[in-house]
């Protein structure tokens, strides 16, 4: 079984509502390279969390958080696959192994209508077979992502409604 070890990512990259911490800022929660040191009574949005780094233990050594910049994981029942970058290393998911393994993703996640998106702070990028399509700040309280299929040309197609709003038909 896996463990974290030094990596605390996660504590970096993820946006923790709970704790108004925002997306690419250490929480002061964190011990860098050591743990949570609320870990016992941290949020549910971290007790929740799961890194497919730790969940898979045949998900590649090289792509430990720590070590490849971004914190990979499945999420809304395995309809997305969130992929969330250190911003002081911007690039590190374009990395031809990852976004090669990223784009396989995507293929598999379009086969069941599911999402692959790339998280740089607040900004969003959707991962898809065919392209990458920029979705600007999308990653903020409020915001969802949707995917639909264009009937017409077989196209999907990637849209950023408020949450309450639903995409357009």
């Amino acid at each position: 079984m896996r463990s974290c070890g030094s990596c605390t990512l996660c504590c970096k990259v993820l946006r923790v509502e709970a704790l108004d911490k925002p997306a690419g800022a250490w929480c002061p929660s964190c011990r860098k390279g050591i743990g949570c040191e609320i870990y016992e009574t941290r949020p549910g949005e971290c007790r929740t969390f799961g890194c497919l780094w730790l969940a898979d233990e045949q998900f590649p050594a090289e792509m430990k958080p720590e070590r490849s910049k971004i914190v990979i994981a499945l999420e809304s029942g395995g309809g997305r696959v969130g992929v969330y970058v250190d911003p002081d290393t911007p690039t590190a998911w374009k990395r031809p192994e990852t976004y090669a393994m990223l784009k396989r993703m995507a293929a598999v996640q379009a086969g069941r209508r599911g999402q692959v998106i790339v998280f740089i702070r607040d900004r969003a990028i959707a991962v898809l077979p065919d392209r990458d399509e920029d979705l600007g700040a999308a990653n903020v309280a409020g915001k969802a992502i949707h995917y639909r299929q264009n009937m017409m040309t077989g196209r999907i197609e990637v849209e950023v409604t408020d949450s309450a709003a639903a995409p357009a038909a």
